[in-house]
């Protein structure tokens, strides 16, 4: 009883930690999604602050924001603090005005598994001029006009500005993106702002793909920067632009995450999960006080976790070299390790709290690494079955261990006889409870995918490694309990070989339990998740074909409903925004072709419909397109 009241209190205390350790709930990888000022932005005058969002909280420390001149001389601002209200959003404070000029914002914080992030931003502060500011150079309308399907080929093309404008480029490209000849474009003599442009050739039926660089044409705007966009209309019907033969991708069967720092998570991984699992076996199945054998070997497994915790130390350190040592062991990723290294320390003096304090080594493990303390992905909840998985883990592969190093070879297969059938019962449910808990963590961190988008994938792969050897390992459980159950001398070395490969079989399982911790369960993720319920009694039905960055057809289908047109526009942070008008198909439904998944990552996607009776209803979604170079994760 002793045991299990030691395992309970585990779980207590697991749980409260999460309130005592500040910030150690809901924090993990996160992503720069807004910024004060925007990147490239030109300020009129000084900001007062550099501010940051970011799609998840971050840890701070003393050199988070650092802002640095043209010259690369560094300016004194106030240190980063967090936004009471909004743990995302990130603040630094000014202590002077800036003058004009180019100023770089270096940006490093730290998620909660000890990952750091990097980025940076430029801004300008320009001087103030008196002259009034001139309109921004903008597109009125089109004809073909933008998601218009034609009747035969049109003779020409026109473009309406808001001001005298200069067409610098044009190029209109059919769905096998194909060129096609036009004349030279040509202003409409009697409006300086409607462009012409003719084809000099006939347009078969199909989809067409216009884009077009233009600028203002007074004297002021030819020192002014072109501006670009692209539209799109058919000929007699729609048809979905095709994608160029680019030859067949080189793929990699293994991992480009694997490195340093995931050698330094395995190492602290096998370490702590052998010393908390097989102090576990002796307690709770064996009952017999500790061997000289088994603390020797405890001692070469607490080495087995200074190294790893070492090599992730070293890693961080690199990344953190503007910190000094104080400020680096003031972060959490730092000092949970060292307590961890502590409490082993402790557990291997006082062996009554032996088990209790690995036990708190191995919680301590939540804290700092993987994706369970995500707010996306289940927050305390998921941080709790994440330490359920870990026990149950630890306790399979501690007792193997233990098995396999049960000193005194005359009496080891009598002592079995008596063990083995307590340790295949606490082996079986172990193995539930992971599988369990296992699948409960993959639908939190990838609810939506395809079989292509999750193998592909790190993350996915190692996964898939996981769940075949674990099937591997109940197939030998499944045998092993056959035999156990009916036990004799002779078979207990075919018990114990069978315990080996077992042994084998899990390190492989936390190597590549490692693997998960450096990669990103994003990247396995596809889907379109609507935002709100439906609206006005409409139900919208969205499909992306292929649901992969590059060229894409969206589909989008109203149930029959009376809508007249419908305009699309896709986001993504921090600055990415772009409209299109989509193409009427038939009653209800609508089709956008083009390069609309410009990327992976989470992107914003609103669907504006206007019904025949001129009521507007706004769809919002989010999409999330795989891949391991993530834009927005």
């Amino acid at each position: 009883m002793l045991v299990f009241r030691n395992i309970f209190t585990l779980f207590i205390f697991a749980f409260l930690i999460q309130f005592f350790i500040p910030g150690s709930s809901g924090f993990a990888h996160s992503t720069l999604q807004q910024t004060y000022p925007k990147e490239g932005e030109k300020l009129s005058e000084s900001p007062s602050s550099i501010e940051m969002w970011f799609q998840d909280p971050v840890v701070l420390h003393p050199e988070s924001i650092q802002l640095d001149d043209a010259s690369g001389n560094h300016i004194n601002i106030d240190k980063a603090v967090v936004d009471p209200d909004d743990k995302s959003h990130i603040i630094a404070n000014l202590t002077e005005k800036l003058p004009a000029g180019h100023y770089v914002a270096r940006i490093n914080v730290i998620a909660l598994d000890g990952f750091v992030l990097q980025e940076e931003l430029n801004f300008q502060v320009v001087k103030q001029k008196n002259e009034e500011k001139k309109e921004e150079l903008r597109i009125l309308k089109y004809s073909p006009d933008d998601g218009e399907i034609v009747e035969g080929s049109p003779q020409k093309m026109d473009l309406w500005f808001n001001q005298p404008t200069e067409l610098t480029a044009i190029g209109v490209f059919d769905d096998n993106q194909q060129s096609i000849k036009t004349e030279e474009p040509f202003v409409d003599p009697n409006d300086p702002s409607h462009i012409m442009i003719e084809f000099a050739e006939e347009l078969p039926k199909g989809t067409y793909q216009v884009t077009w660089y233009a600028r203002p044409s007074t004297l002021n705007g030819k020192n002014q920067p072109d501006i670009l966009d692209v539209f799109y209309f058919a000929v007699n019907e729609f048809t979905p632009i095709k994608q160029l033969n680019m030859g067949d991708p080189t793929r990699s069967i293994w991992f480009k995450s694997m490195g340093f720092k995931q050698l330094g998570y395995w190492l602290q991984f096998i370490g702590i999960s052998i010393l908390f699992g097989s102090t576990f076996f002796h307690s709770a199945i064996l009952k017999r006080r500790n061997s000289l054998k088994w603390n020797k070997l405890s001692s070469v497994l607490l080495l087995f976790v200074i190294l790893g915790i070492s090599i992730i130390f070293i890693k961080q350190k690199g990344e953190l070299e503007s910190l000094s040592l104080t400020q680096l062991l003031s972060l959490k990723f730092v000092w949970i390790p060292i307590l961890q290294i502590v409490l082993l320390l402790t557990g291997l003096l006082f062996k009554k709290a032996k088990l209790f304090l690995y036990g708190i080594a191995l919680l301590l493990m939540t804290l700092i690494t993987g994706h369970a303390a995500y707010p996306r992905y289940g927050g305390n909840l998921s941080v709790i079955v994440n330490a359920v998985h870990l026990l149950a883990a630890s306790i399979w592969i501690g007792g193997l261990f233990a098995i396999i190093t049960i000193p005194k070879k005359g009496e080891i297969k009598e002592l079995l006889k008596d063990t083995l059938p307590k340790f295949s019962k606490w082996a079986l449910i172990s193995l539930i409870v992971i599988i369990v808990t296992g699948l409960y963590m993959k639908n939190q961190y990838v609810p939506s995918f395809s079989i292509n988008s999750f193998i592909k994938s790190e993350w996915g792969k190692a996964i898939a490694v996981k769940v075949v050897v674990t099937l591997i390992i109940f197939i030998i459980g499944f045998f092993q309990r056959r035999t156990i159950k009916k036990l004799t001398t002779n078979a207990v070395n075919t018990v114990l070989n069978r315990a080996r490969v077992e042994l084998v079989y899990a390190a492989l399982i936390i190597f590549f339990a490692s693997l998960l911790v450096v990669s990103t369960p994003g990247a396995a993720e596809q889907g379109v998740y609507p935002s709100s319920i439906e609206k006005e009694n409409i139900e919208l039905n969205v499909d992306f074909m292929p649901l992969y960055p590059g060229l894409n057809v969206l589909t989008m289908d109203f149930g029959g409903e009376e809508v007249k047109s419908v305009e699309v526009t896709l986001s993504m942070p921090p600055n990415y925004n772009v409209t299109y008008k989509a193409f009427k198909i038939d009653d209800g439904v609508f089709k956008i072709t083009g390069n609309l998944l410009h990327a992976a990552g989470t992107m914003g996607m609103s669907v504006k419909a206007i019904k025949a009776n001129e009521e507007e209803i706004e769809f919002p979604f989010e999409i999330v397109i795989p891949g391991e170079m993530r834009f927005n994760e």
